[in-house]
């Protein structure tokens, strides 16, 4: 196999607490998020994996999010 082919191959995941570092948010919230099916997720074991797309997708609508509550706050006062 060529080292494009494996490359491709490659199946990324965040783990719950490097995503919740990423976030500034508890590990806790994250489990509960998954649990909840808020966040996709899978459970290994005692794990929970998060496909590299939607943990990134999750995190780019959180901050998405943060700018117009802030932007909203701003106007209203």
């Amino acid at each position: 196999m060529e080292s494009s082919q494996t490359e491709m191959m490659t199946f990324q995941e965040w783990t719950v607490e490097v995503l919740a570092q990423k976030a500034g948010i508890s590990a806790a919230y994250i489990r509960r998020m998954c649990r909840n099916g808020v966040i996709r997720a899978r459970k290994f074991g005692y794990a929970w994996l998060i496909p590299y797309e939607d943990g990134q997708r999750w995190l780019e609508q959180r901050t998405i999010d943060s700018k117009s509550d802030e932007a909203s706050l701003t106007t209203e006062a």
